[in-house]
Parts: structure tokens; C-alpha cells; sequence
């Protein structure tokens, strides 16, 4: 693997120490992808389309093996955000002692918050439907290195959370992604940087920790290493229609989410006492199915009666 591909990863998807400014490759070509599973795929890619008839509650714990899902010292967290040419990212200060750390779940490890981003829309999508956009934290074992971790097949850790829009919200709603809102503006332009935000990143993650998808796949940006566990919750945040099209003037192209990948090895998993929303168009056809069915019984039974009779 040539070095500097695995340092392009790094600076575009995870390192918070490095600067880079300007896109080395574009949402809008995914073929010319430095990397050679971006371009060929591999077992495990992502991101992928959720079906939730297909998800495994994980009764005999095949995957989630360590308990409730512990998020520690994500209240009052010290980040540097940079409009790097693909997203706004939040990179967390200071020393790597005093990161934020995600444990339980699917992990076995411990793990670093590293840094937050964006994808506008959302790049995985649930039963077909995409949301308006999803936030990924990023983390990394906390026993390996950045690089050691892009090697390692559960070296990375990354939640992700959806976010609806909503055009009438009241405080409450917004208060989530308030403190948020007011960072995004001074980061419309490539290469803007802003040191010392404070952000309480509970805000930011599902009101639900309990339900969430999770299975093995890869980064959505390049290299697209298969080296990620993925949390993915549920429930979504919501954010306001004017915090949302402030995210449109950012500088960084059309769109900045990787096409979906098609579903080959991929096993998504539930913890076993979550409850998956079955979508309106499910209940829909099940519905008329069942309709259609009574109506077929009764008309065979009233035709059997005609016959008996004559």
C-alpha cells in the first residue's frame, strides 16, 4: 500500500493534527478514487441501504457481545473545525488521554473520539429512504495508533446519527444543534479553521441509544479501508430548516456522500430488546395483502355455498 494513500485516509477521514485544505478527489467521480477497493469494492463496504427485515436481533450475542453502549466525556468537548474541500470537521484538542471514549456494544476494544462530520444527504439510508443528513463520530482503538488502526479489521469505530429537518421546532428541538449552528457560518470557505469551540456532543447523538443497527464495513471516503465498526442510531436529532440550509453554503461541492455499495458479506445486527420501526409503505401492502386475502376467502366460500345449494 503506498504511503501517501494511507496518509490522504488519515488527513480526509480521521487525523485531527494535520491540516488539508482542498479536495484531492470529488464526490462527483467516485471511479478516479485513489484506493483500489474504492474503485473495485471489497467484502465489506459502506455505505450500504438498511433493510430492516433483514437485520439480525442479536439474541445469542454473535456481534454485540459487551453490553449497553458507554459514551464517556462527550459532554463538554474541546474541538478545532476546518472546512476541509469535502465537509465541516470537528476535531477534537489536547491530548488523546482526555478524548472522549465510546465502549460496549459491538466493541471489545475501548475507543477515542477523534472527530465529527457531515454528509449532506445522508449516506446510509434506511428500508430505501434517505435522511437529510448523518453525522458520523469517528473513533479509533484506543490501544493503536491512527495508522495502526487503518490496518487493524475493528481499528475504527464510528456512530452515526441521523438528522430530520423540520420547518416549525420549538426550543427544545433546536437547542440540540444550536451551539452547532453558530460555528457553521464562520466555516463556509475552504480552509477556514476555528479553534477552542466548546460543544456538549451528548446533543448531537440519538435521544435512543438503545436502538441502533451495527455491522463490520469500511470508510465512505478514500481509501474505503474495511476497518470500521459501524453504530448506526435509529431515532434521529432534528434540526431546523434554516440551520439545515446553512449547510448548503458550504464550499464543498454538489453533494459530499459516497453512492450506496451493494450488500455481499454485510450482516447488520440490533441488540435484542430494540424495536424496529416497521416503515408506513410496509404496513401499507401488508395491510391490502391481507384485505385482498379476506376477499378472496369470502367469495370462495359464498361461491362453495352456491354450488352446494343448486
Amino acid at each position: 500500500m503506498c504511503w501517501w494513500i494511507v496518509i490522504m485516509a488519515m488527513v480526509l477521514e480521521i487525523a485531527s493534527s494535520v491540516s488539508y485544505y482542498g479536495p484531492a478527489w470529488s464526490y462527483d467521480d467516485e471511479t478516479n478514487w485513489p484506493g483500489s477497493k474504492c474503485r473495485e469494492g471489497g467484502k465489506r463496504q459502506s455505505p450500504i441501504d438498511i433493510r430492516t427485515t433483514d437485520v439480525i436481533k442479536d439474541f445469542n450475542s454473535h456481534f454485540i457481545k459487551y453490553g449497553a453502549l458507554k459514551f464517556i466525556g462527550y459532554q463538554k468537548v474541546l474541538l478545532t473545525g476546518v472546512n476541509n474541500g469535502h465537509t465541516i470537521q470537528f476535531s477534537c484538542e489536547g491530548d488523546e488521554t482526555i478524548h472522549p471514549v465510546l465502549t460496549g456494544g459491538p466493541l471489545k476494544h475501548q475507543y477515542r473520539l477523534e472527530q465529527m462530520h457531515f454528509h449532506w444527504l445522508s449516506e446510509h439510508s434506511i428500508n430505501g429512504m434517505k435522511y437529510p443528513m448523518e453525522i458520523h463520530f469517528v473513533h479509533v482503538r484506543s490501544d493503536l495508533t491512527v495508522m495502526e488502526a487503518l490496518q487493524k479489521k475493528d481499528g475504527l469505530a464510528i456512530v452515526a446519527v441521523f438528522c430530520q429537518v423540520q420547518s416549525d421546532l420549538d426550543d427544545f428541538d433546536t437547542e440540540n444543534t444550536e451551539e452547532l449552528a453558530q460555528t457553521i457560518p464562520r466555516l463556509l470557505n475552504t480552509g477556514e479553521r476555528l479553534s477552542g469551540v466548546l460543544l456538549d456532543m451528548t446533543k448531537l447523538l440519538s435521544p435512543n441509544r438503545y436502538n441502533y443497527f451495527t455491522y463490520a464495513g469500511s470508510l465512505t471516503s478514500p481509501e474505503c479501508n474495511e476497518v470500521v465498526i459501524w453504530i448506526i442510531f435509529e431515532s434521529p436529532i432534528y434540526m431546523s430548516d434554516a440551520q439545515y440550509r446553512m449547510f448548503g453554503k458550504v464550499g464543498v461541492g454538489r453533494h459530499n456522500f459516497r453512492s450506496l455499495q451493494k450488500v455481499s458479506n454485510h450482516l447488520v445486527f440490533c441488540p435484542p430488546a430494540s424495536h424496529i420501526n416497521t416503515p408506513q409503505i410496509v404496513i401499507f401492502f401488508e395491510s391490502v395483502v391481507k384485505l385482498v386475502a379476506e376477499f378472496f376467502k369470502n367469495v370462495t366460500s359464498y361461491m362453495a355455498k352456491g354450488l352446494k345449494s343448486r
